[in-house]
């Protein structure tokens, strides 16, 4: 069996470029579809409110819920101020209580301050869009309830439905899809030629017998034209 040098990859792929190209647009027109057509869509809706604490602020002693998903202990455990307002909001009952059945809320904090994001995820824009806004006009009674000396302040605009969905990524997806074409052509390629043993350009004659070739005969009578023999 000859060897394979990266000459040799290079012509293979070359002589299957038209292959090489179809398959991969195809496989990226497949993520594409496959992303905006057939996986559900999700909307996200933000606002922002401030939280106010000083050093007397304290966490509240209370029961856990019936989850017991909060509790003072599992707040004072937590490093930042973020993780406080993350504990309570999660497992706040009068948060889950608004919270539609499969959306999401979560509380980030914005750049190390005492600005707090709050972000609902869903299958429906203005019901996150609402979601997120009705979680902003409670976040006063939860962090009044938990947090001893802290408070909840509203802060910039309220929440607005967004114009498009945060995922899936179809861009993405075609990315993804155009990437595994290409590999996949690539290697159905080399594969092709590495199982062909037919003798094609001359150079393969001198690789296998290490004789040079000085002439090759035309073969005017084979079909579609001239043929090198």
């Amino acid at each position: 069996m000859r060897d394979i040098t990266i000459n040799d990859i290079l012509k293979m792929l070359l002589a299957h470029i038209k292959l090489i190209i179809v398959v991969s647009v195809v496989l990226a027109l497949g993520g594409y579809i496959y992303a905006d057509n057939f996986i559900q869509k999700t909307y996200s809706a933000s606002t922002m409110i401030c939280i106010m604490v000083n050093n007397n602020s304290t966490v509240v002693e209370s029961e856990t819920d019936e989850d017991g998903r909060i509790s003072s202990n599992s707040i004072s455990s937590a490093q930042n101020l973020a993780e406080n307002i993350s504990i309570m909001f999660s497992g706040a009952s009068e948060i889950k209580a608004i919270r539609p059945a499969g959306y999401s809320v979560s509380v980030s904090q914005v750049q190390e301050s005492n600005f707090m994001r709050i972000t609902v995820s869903g299958a429906d824009g203005q019901v996150c869009a609402d979601t997120a806004n009705a979680v902003r006009n409670t976040a006063p009674e939860v962090v009044e309830k938990y947090y001893k000396g802290g408070e909840a302040i509203p802060f910039g605009d309220p929440a607005v439905a967004p114009g498009a969905h945060s995922s899936p990524n179809a861009t993405r997806y075609a990315m993804i899809g155009f990437i595994a074409g290409l590999i996949i052509s690539v290697l159905i390629s080399i594969i092709l030629e590495v199982i062909d043993t037919t003798i094609k350009p001359s150079d393969d004659l001198y690789k296998m017998y290490d004789i040079p070739v000085f002439a090759e005969i035309v073969d005017f009578d084979s079909e579609g034209g001239v043929k090198k023999k």
